[in-house]
């Protein structure tokens, strides 16, 4: 699809627009599915197993990503018509209620929301200033347009998880890394993702590669919360461990990352926010190779 919708008539400019923001809401959306039904991943809930988690299952994050249909073409079509901070804002708290509605009251996507709301806001930026739609300019329009008030601005709740863990640790969250572009993403994963699918042609190995190389670079606060430094730093070695063998290259890989799934399990980890940012990675190449098929 093209999305230079300023050389179409009149007539159909709006409909184009429409079509392009219906469009980014279906590849968030496809992100988010790809992320829950990538099975065996350690510690977190897939199609067989509910990983480290009692209180959520597969059906939970089916229906909370059946909740949030239409929020990300609302967010593209926000930050395309430059809506102020405070309504994307408002946006996102209103679309994390219809979540917990759909789920009980269980946070399933809270950080979709906040991540994946962001970069589709930022995806309209880009199409009113008539820009390529690459993760690198997508990531900049978010630093250039709303780092200052997801830094400044932003509520931070101190009872909150990564407020805690900010305070005992120092380690930063889901607001720093949206607020500096998704770092992480445009220098690992990212590249990960592009060069195992290259490699492998396999969208499952490619995703699998890409999570384990997010959980063995991210500080993830959900690690931290669960089992402190020392089992942030154990997930870590791990994961680095199974990349350093090969990771998803290896003949028995799917055995290997069984082994760390139970290992998780048994430690009751879960490394949510790098399956947050596997979905993002996902998207980013879904909205890359959609718009610019040379990419």
């Amino acid at each position: 699809m093209s999305v230079n919708v300023l050389s179409t008539p009149a007539s159909d400019v709006l409909f184009s627009k429409q079509a392009i923001w219906q469009q980014i809401d279906d590849f968030a959306l496809d992100a988010l599915y790809e992320e829950i039904n990538l099975d065996n991943k350690p510690g977190l809930v897939c199609p067989s197993g509910n990983g480290s988690h009692s209180d959520m299952n597969y059906d939970t994050f089916i229906a909370s990503i059946q909740s949030l249909r239409g929020y990300f073409a609302t967010l593209s079509a926000y930050g395309h018509d430059n809506k102020d901070f405070d309504d994307i804002k408002k946006a996102g708290i209103e679309q994390e209620i219809k979540m917990r509605q759909a789920t009980n009251n269980i946070n399933t996507h809270k950080g979709a929301i906040f991540n994946l709301g962001f970069a589709s806001a930022a995806i309209g930026k880009c199409l009113q200033d008539n820009q390529t739609l690459t993760t690198q300019n997508i990531c900049a329009q978010i630093v250039e347009s709303w780092q200052y008030d997801l830094t400044h601005r932003l509520e931070r709740k101190a009872d909150s998880h990564g407020q805690q863990m900010y305070k005992k640790y120092g380690v930063t969250g889901a607001i720093e890394m949206v607020a500096t572009g998704f770092q992480i993403i445009q220098n690992i994963a990212l590249p990960c993702f592009y060069e195992t699918l290259y490699r492998t042609q396999d969208f499952e190995k490619a995703a699998m590669q890409t999570l384990m190389t997010l959980i063995a670079s991210l500080s993830d606060t959900n690690l931290v919360w669960r089992g402190g430094m020392a089992d942030l730093t154990n997930a870590q070695t791990i994961a680095k461990q199974f990349l350093q063998a090969g990771g998803v290259h290896q003949p028995k890989w799917r055995q290997a990352v069984s082994t760390i799934n139970d290992y998780f399990i048994h430690r009751n980890l879960s490394p949510g926010g790098s399956a947050d940012l596997l979905a993002v990675t996902i998207f980013f190449y879904k909205v890359e190779n959609e718009f610019n098929p040379s990419v």
